[in-house]
C-alpha cells in the first residue's frame, strides 16, 4: 500500500548548530594570575579556550569572532591587583583584520568556570583594523587616550584609543605611523617606556628594520629608524626582541632575535647606548633607513650607510631540516649571578621540531661594536650553541608558541600545532594542580652521568690490594689485573638499587639516588674466573637476581642474605635467561614463586627452573621445553594455559604440557618479514588468550590463541594487530594504570637511530629520548608502576656506564592532536570513526559527546593509528564494523580487519588483511575512489568478510573485484569485471545494484558526466583470466567540469524486495553547482534472472551553490523527515549538507516532487565552517556531521517546528 503523501510546506525546519572542533593552533599565550596559578590561553579557529597547566585540563571556552581564525594572543601586565581597584589583566585578541579587548573579569570567568565550558558573557565586540595584524601590546597603565598599539603587515603602527560617548565608550583605532611601508611577514613589539614602542619588523624580502614610536602627538615625527639589518637570504617569518639583559654589573643589553626561510637563526645588538648614530656620531638619514619594498635583490651588497648595521649580528645558526617559522627569548634578565642560567634561546620549526640554543658573547667585544666590525673582518661577537631538539608534533608546523621565563628555574613551553595538538613542558608545567606545593613522594632525580669501572673501583676501595677508598678522578697507579677491564651486563633490582657485573668477574651493586653508591658483593673465587668474560644477570623479582655463566652455571644473588650461591648447572654456554611470571597467581603484591627459563647455546631443548621467592630454593621439577633445531628462544611468558616462545628470526610457538612433564610445541608461525628477534611477550591485562610481542622489526603485535587448552581439537593462533609505532626496534613491553588515569596504558622501549626512546602507545607521546650511541648495547631501565614518566635507565657507552634519571618527560600533552596534515577522507560505521590524511596515516577515532551544558568535555579519542601508506590517502570506507578500507596513491588498496579485543586493555585490534595485487608494471597509478559491498549469492545470506570492491584508477580505468579473506576459499581477489571511460578521468564509483550474476554501477568524471554502467559476472569461475566487460546503461550531463563529490539516496524497493531500482543521486562540482540526478531502473520481465533498463527520470543543478568548488555531499539522515519517502511516486523530502572551499557548510532541503518535476532544492542554513581546505564530509552517527580537511569540525543537525523557507 502506497504510503501517505508528505506534506512538505508544514515540515520542521533543519538547523545546523556547532558541537566541537578539532584545528590547528595559531595563537598560545600564558596567563598568570598570581603563585602557582599559571594557565595557558589557545585560540582554535575562532575560540579562546583557557587550559589549566598544572592540571592538564580545559577550564572554559569563548567564541571571539564570529568567522576568522585568531592569531595572536596578548595579556597585558595588571596595573595593580584589580581587587584593589586598578584595571587588572586583560586580553588583546586579534587576526587577520580583527580585534578584540576582553576584561580580566571575562578571563577570570573562564578561569573559574568549574569547567562546565559555558560562554562566561557575549561574544566580545569586534573591531576591525585598517590591514593585517603582526602583533598587538596593551599598555600596562594607559593614558586616558591611547590604550595599545598594532603593527601591520605594511609595517604601519595603529594605536588602539579610548572611544567617547558617540562610539558607545569602546575602543577605535588611532592614525597610522610608518616610516616606510615594506612587506612584513613578521613582527614584534617591545614597550621600553610609559610613550615609546620599540618596533622590529622581518620582511618578505630578507630586511629587518628596527625603529621607536613615540606616543607622544606632539613631538616633530613619531618616529626613529635605528636600524635595517641585512643577513638573512630568505623572507623573515620570525623576530622576537629580548627584555633587557644584565649579563655582568653594570652590563647590560637588549637583543633581537630573527629566524628566516634560509633556516638560520641570527642575534643581533639593538641596544639603546648608540642607537641611530652613524660612523660620524650622526643620527641615522631616513632617505637610506628603509627596508626594501620590492625584490631580494643582493643583500649581500650592504649598502654604504648600514655597513655599521652588519656588525650587530652577534651571532648566526643554521637548525631544523626545513623553514623556522619561531624564535622566542625565555623573558629571564640576570645573567650573571652564580644561579643564573645562560641567555636561552627557542626556535619553532615547520619540521615540528622546537630547538633549544645557548647564546655566549665576548663582553669586551660586544661593548665596542664599531671597532669589532672594523677590526674583526667578520669575526663573531658571540656564538649558539645547539642544546638539543624535541619533536613537538606530527605532520608538518608549529603554528603556535609561548615561552614563560622565570629568574630561578626553566621556563614553561608550550606549542601549538597544525595537529591541533598543545605540548607543554617546564618544571611549573609538569606539576599535579593537587600536590604543586609539594613534591612526590619518592620523585626520581634528573641525572645524567658517565662513571667508567675504574672510578667505582676507586670509589669503593680496592679490597683485594688493601687499599682505601679515593675520590673519583684521573688514576695513574697501576691496577693489576684490570686494565681492560669493564662493565658487562646491568640489572635494576627494585627502582632503589642496581646490579652491574664486569668482565673482571666483579659484581658491583649500587644504590640509586642523586647519584649511585656503589659496594662490591663477594664473590667466591670459583664464580669470578666462572663469570669472568661472559655472564648474563636479570632480576625476576624485587631484590634479587640470578646469573648464568659460560659454564653453564647459575648462581642466585639475594640482597637479604648479602651473597651469591651457586643452584644449579644446565649444559652448554647460557645463551639467555627469560623471567616469567605464572598466570595463577595474584598480580596484587609479590608472587609466592617465580619462573625463569634457561636457554643455552648448541643444546636442543631449553630447561624451566622454578624458585620460591622468600628462600630462593629451587623446585626439584625442573620440566624441559623441547626446541626444533637451531631454534634460539629470545622471549617468553605464560597465556592462560599456554606457554609462548619468541625466536631470535621472528617466529612464535605455542608450546603445552605433554607427557612426562616437558613442554612441545602445538602451533608457530612468523609474521616478521626478516629475521628480526621476538625481544619481548606480554599477556594482555584481563585477558587469558590475548598477548603481545615486540620485535626488532620495529612492530609490536597482538595475538589470539584459539582452540581448547587439551583435546583432540587443533590450536590455532590468530593475529588480531599489527603497528609500528614511532621506534626503529622495540626491546620491551609493559602496561600500567596511571594514578591519575583510569585506562590502562601501553608502554614500550627501544632503540630509534641513537637513541633510546621510551613511548607511550595509548596518549601517542615520548616519554624519555636519551642518546646513545644506538641498539646491541648492554642496559637496563625502571619505572614506577604507576608513573612511567619518572625512569631510571643505565647502560654502557664508549666502555663507560652511563646512568640517566629524570622526574618526568620532557613533554607533557595538554590537548590531544590528530593529523598533522590535510584530512582527505572520512568514514564512520555508527561505532568507529576513520579519518585519512594527506601524512599518510589512517586514524580510527570514538567521538566523546557530552550534554550542551557542558561542551568542554565533547572531544575525539584516537583508537588506532595506522601507517602503511606511502602516498596521501584519497579514499577510505567502512563494512560493517569489522572492516575498513583505505586508498591512495601507488596503487595502494589495503584491507583493515578491526577487532575489539576482550581485555582490560581498552584498544582497538587492527591489521592489515590484504593488498590490492593488481598492480601496473609501473605502480604509479591513484586509486582515486573505490565503493564496496558485502557479497550474498543467490542462494545464501553470504559469508563474513567476502565483499565486491569496486575502484577507478587515474588512467580512466575501474574494476571490479570480488574479496574474500584468508579464512575462504578460494581467498584473496577474483576480478569480476572491467571498464574504461574514454572521455576523461574518472573521479567517483558507486554500487548501485550487486547480484550474483550482474553489477551496476555509477561512476563520475572530470567532464561533468555521469555514466551508470552495467556487466554481467561469473564468480564461480575458476579462471583467474575470465571476467566480464563493463558497458554504458545511461549518461548524463550534471557539471561543466570535475564532479568532485558524490552520494545516493536509494529509494525503498517494492515490497518484499530489499533492492533499490530507483535513486536520488547528489553531485558537487569544481565548477561551484550541485547537482541533483532522479535516476531509475526497471527491471527484465519476471523470469529472466536478470537485465533490464536505466532512465534518468529527472535532474537539476543549482548554480554558485557555493563560492568556490563544492568537496563534500552528504544526505542527512536524522530520524525526522529526510527520506520520508512514498515507495510508488517517488515523491520524497531530503535534507542534504554541503561543504566547500569557501568555508561554508550548508543545509539544503529537497522534493523531488514524484520525478513529475524538477527536483525542488532550497537552502536552509548557511554557517561558517573552521575547516580550510575541506576534503570530506561525513555522517557520523544520526543528526550529526563531520567535516575533514585542516583540521576538523562536527555539526549537529536540529530541526525546528515552522514553514520551509529559501535561506536565511
Amino acid at each position: 500500500m502506497a504510503q501517505k503523501r508528505t506534506n512538505h510546506t508544514t515540515a520542521p525546519r533543519t538547523q545546523l548548530q556547532h558541537n566541537y572542533v578539532q584545528n590547528p593552533i595559531t595563537a598560545l599565550a600564558f596567563y598568570h594570575a598570581g603563585p602557582g596559578r599559571v594557565f595557558l590561553l589557545a585560540g582554535e579557529d575562532t575560540w579562546l579556550k583557557v587550559y589549566d597547566v598544572a592540571g592538564t585540563r580545559l577550564l572554559g571556552q569563548l567564541k571571539i569572532f564570529s568567522s576568522q581564525p585568531i592569531h595572536g594572543l596578548h595579556v597585558s601586565s595588571a596595573e595593580e591587583p584589580s581587587a584593589g581597584g586598578g584595571r587588572g589583566a586583560r586580553l588583546l585578541v586579534w587576526g587577520a583584520h580583527s580585534v578584540a579587548v576582553l576584561p580580566e573579569a571575562v578571563l577570570r570567568s573562564l578561569v573559574d568556570g568549574n569547567g562546565n565550558g559555558t560562554t562566561p558573557t557575549a561574544k566580545p565586540r569586534e573591531l576591525r583594523a585598517p590591514d593585517w595584524i603582526y602583533d598587538a601590546i596593551l599598555f600596562p597603565s594607559p593614558s586616558d587616550e591611547i590604550q595599545g598599539v598594532l603593527v601591520t603587515a605594511h609595517n604601519e603602527i595603529v594605536p588602539i584609543l579610548r572611544g567617547g560617548p558617540a562610539d558607545g565608550d569602546s575602543l577605535v583605532f588611532g592614525p597610522l605611523t610608518s616610516p616606510s611601508r615594506p612587506i612584513l611577514y613578521s613582527a614584534n613589539l617591545c614597550l621600553l617606556s610609559p610613550d615609546t614602542v620599540l618596533v622590529a619588523g622581518g620582511t618578505v624580502f630578507g630586511e629587518i628594520i628596527v625603529w621607536m614610536y613615540y606616543l607622544d602627538s606632539t613631538r616633530p615625527t613619531q618616529w626613529e629608524v635605528l636600524f635595517v639589518f641585512t643577513g638573512h637570504e630568505g623572507s623573515i617569518f620570525g623576530v622576537s626582541i629580548s627584555p633587557e639583559l644584565e649579563l655582568a654589573p653594570g652590563v647590560k643589553v637588549r637583543l633581537l632575535a630573527s629566524c628566516s626561510d634560509d633556516r638560520t637563526i641570527r642575534v643581533w645588538d639593538v641596544t639603546d647606548r648608540s642607537l641611530a648614530i652613524a660612523d660620524g656620531g650622526a643620527p641615522v638619514d631616513a632617505s637610506y633607513a628603509e627596508a626594501r619594498e620590492t625584490g631580494f635583490g643582493g643583500n649581500s651588497e650592504v649598502r654604504l650607510e648600514n655597513r655599521n648595521d652588519a656588525s650587530r649580528c652577534l651571532a648566526v645558526a643554521m637548525g631544523h631540516v626545513s623553514r623556522i617559522w619561531h624564535v622566542k627569548f625565555t623573558g629571564r634578565g640576570n645573567h650573571h649571578t652564580p644561579r643564573a642560567r645562560p641567555v636561552e634561546i627557542y626556535s619553532f620549526g615547520e619540521d615540528c621540531y622546537r630547538q633549544k640554543w645557548e647564546l655566549s658573547l665576548d663582553l669586551g667585544r660586544l661593548q665596542n661594536p664599531l671597532d669589532c666590525h672594523q677590526d674583526s673582518a667578520g669575526a663573531s661577537v658571540g656564538a649558539l650553541k645547539s642544546c638539543g631538539s624535541i619533536s613537538c608534533h606530527s605532520g608538518k608546523n608549529i603554528w603556535s608558541c609561548a615561552v614563560l621565563g622565570s629568574e630561578d628555574g626553566h621556563p614553561i613551553i608550550a606549542t601549538g600545532g597544525a595537529d591541533g595538538r598543545i605540548a607543554i613542558s617546564g618544571d611549573a608545567a609538569q606539576r599535579n594542580s593537587d600536590d604543586a606545593e609539594a613534591p612526590r613522594q619518592e620523585e626520581y632525580s634528573d641525572v645524567d652521568m658517565d662513571i667508567s669501572l675504574d672510578q667505582v673501583l676507586r670509589s669503593i676501595g680496592d679490597t683485594a690490594n688493601n687499599q682505601s677508598a679515593v675520590a673519583a678522578g684521573p688514576d695513574t697507579r697501576p691496577r693489576k689485573g684490570l686494565k681492560d677491564a669493564f662493565f658487562l651486563r646491568y640489572s635494576f633490582l627494585s627502582e632503589q638499587t642496581v646490579l652491574a657485573t664486569s668482565s673482571s668477574g666483579r659484581l658491583l651493586l649500587g644504590t640509586v639516588g642523586d647519584s649511585i653508591l656503589w659496594r662490591d658483593v663477594a664473590l667466591p673465587d670459583t664464580a669470578v674466573a666462572d663469570l669472568k668474560s661472559y655472564n648474563i644477570v636479570k632480576s625476576p623479582v624485587q631484590r634479587t637476581a640470578v646469573l648464568g655463566s659460560a659454564s653453564g652455571q647459575l648462581y642466585l644473588f639475594q640482597d637479604s642474605r648479602q651473597g651469591v650461591r651457586a643452584i644449579t648447572k644446565v649444559p652448554g654456554k647460557i645463551s639467555d635467561i627469560i623471567c616469567v611470571r605464572d598466570p595463577a597467581q595474584d598480580d596484587e603484591g609479590p608472587p609466592r614463586t617465580w619462573t625463569a627459563i634457561v636457554t643455552a647455546m648448541s643444546v636442543g631443548f631449553a630447561t624451566m627452573l622454578t624458585f620460591d621467592t622468600a628462600t630462593g630454593d629451587l623446585a626439584d621439577d625442573q620440566p624441559q621445553i623441547q626446541l626444533p633445531p637451531g631454534l634460539i628462544v629470545t622471549a617468553a611468558a605464560f597465556c592462560g594455559g599456554s606457554l609462548v616462545l619468541g625466536s631470535r628470526v621472528g617466529h612464535i610457538s605455542i608450546y603445552r604440557v605433554s607427557t612426562a612433564n616437558c613442554f612441545t610445541p602445538v602451533v608457530s608461525r612468523k609474521d616478521c618479514k626478516a629475521k628480526d628477534a621476538i625481544t619481548c611477550i606480554v599477556p594482555l591485562p584481563g585477558s587469558p588468550d590475548c598477548f603481545l610481542t615486540g620485535c626488532r622489526d620495529g612492530r609490536y603485535r597482538i595475538y589470539t590463541i584459539g582452540g581448547p587448552s587439551s583435546g583432540p581439537e587443533p590450536t590455532t593462533l590468530h593475529l588480531q594487530h599489527e603497528i609500528a609505532p614511532p621506534l626503529g626496534m622495540i626491546e620491551g613491553a609493559w602496561f600500567t594504570k596511571p594514578d591519575n588515569g583510569d585506562d590502562i596504558e601501553l608502554i614500550l622501549h627501544g632503540f630509534r637511530g641513537n637513541n633510546f626512546v621510551i613511548w607511550n602507545e595509548t596518549s601517542r607521546q615520548e616519554l624519555a629520548t636519551v642518546e646513545c650511541g644506538g641498539a646491541h648495547r648492554p642496559f637496563d631501565y625502571v619505572s614506577p608502576a604507576a608513573d612511567p614518566g619518572q625512569i631510571r635507565l643505565i647502560f654502557t657507552k664508549a666502555a663507560q656506564l652511563r646512568f640517566y634519571s629524570q622526574r618526568r618527560p620532557v613533554l607533557k600533552t595538554l590537548k590531544e592532536g590528530g593529523h598533522g596534515r590535510e584530512m582527505r577522507a572520512v568514514a564512520a560505521c555508527g561505532t568507529y570513526i576513520a579519518t585519512a590524511a594527506e601524512d599518510t596515516t589512517v586514524r580510527i577515532w570514538q567521538h566523546r559527546d557530552s550534554p550542551a551544558d557542558r561542551p568542554i568535555a565533547r572531544g575525539f579519542k584516537c583508537l588506532a593509528i595506522l601507517e602503511k601508506h606511502s602516498a596521501g590517502i584519497q579514499c577510505l570506507r567502512w563494512l560493517g564494523t569489522d572492516y575498513l578500507l583505505s586508498s591512495a596513491g601507488g596503487e595502494e588498496l589495503y584491507i583493515w580487519r578491526v577487532t575489539r579485543l576482550a581485555s582490560d586493555y581498552a584498544a582497538l585490534a587492527v591489521v592489515c588483511e590484504a593488498a590490492y595485487p593488481d598492480r601496473t608494471a609501473d605502480g604509479d597509478l591513484r586509486i582515486l575512489d573505490f565503493d564496496v559491498a558485502p557479497w550474498a549469492a543467490a542462494d545464501d545470506d553470504g559469508d563474513p568478510g567476502v565483499m565486491v570492491i569496486s575502484l577507478v584508477l587515474s588512467n580512466s580505468t575501474f574494476k571490479t573485484y570480488l574479496y574474500s579473506p584468508p579464512s575462504q576459499q578460494p581467498r584473496g581477489f577474483q576480478l569480476l569485471a572491467a571498464g574504461h571511460y574514454t572521455g576523461a578521468c574518472l573521479t567517483q564509483i558507486r554500487h548501485l545494484r550487486v547480484s550474483a550474476d550482474e553489477v551496476h554501477v555509477l561512476t563520475a568524471s572530470t567532464d561533468g558526466h555521469l555514466v551508470v554502467w552495467t556487466a554481467a559476472v561469473d564468480a564461480e569461475s575458476e579462471s583467474g583470466h575470465s571476467y566480464g566487460n563493463f558497458s554504458i546503461a545511461a549518461v548524463t550531463k550534471l557539471h561543466q567540469s570535475t564532479v568532485k563529490c558524490l552520494d545516493l539516496f536509494p529509494y525503498p524497493g517494492a515490497e518484499n524486495d530489499d533492492t533499490p531500482c530507483r535513486w536520488m543521486v547528489v553531485t558537487g562540482g569544481d565548477d561551484s553547482a550541485l547537482g541533483f540526478l532522479d535516476l531509475a531502473f526497471t527491471p527484465a520481465e519476471s523470469g529472466s534472472g536478470s537485465g533490464g533498463v536505466f532512465s534518468v527520470v529527472n535532474k537539476a543543478r543549482v548554480r554558485d551553490a557555493h563560492a568556490a568548488a563544492v568537496t563534500g555531499v552528504r544526505f542527512v539522515i536524522d530520524g525526522s523527515s529526510s527520506g520520508d519517502s512514498d515507495r510508488e511516486s517517488g515523491d520524497a523530502l531530503l535534507d542534504i549538507a554541503t561543504v566547500s572551499n569557501d568555508q561554508r557548510v550548508k543545509l539544503w532541503r529537497v522534493e523531488t516532487r514524484g520525478g513529475l518535476k524538477p527536483p525542488k532544492v532550497s537552502l536552509l542554513s548557511n554557517q561558517y565552517s573552521s575547516v580550510a581546505d575541506p576534503g570530506d564530509l561525513e555522517v557520523i552517527a544520526r543528526g550529526r556531521l563531520m567535516v575533514g580537511g585542516v583540521g576538523a569540525e562536527v555539526w549537529d543537525v536540529s530541526r525546528r517546528d515552522g514553514v520551509l523557507v529559501k535561506g536565511e
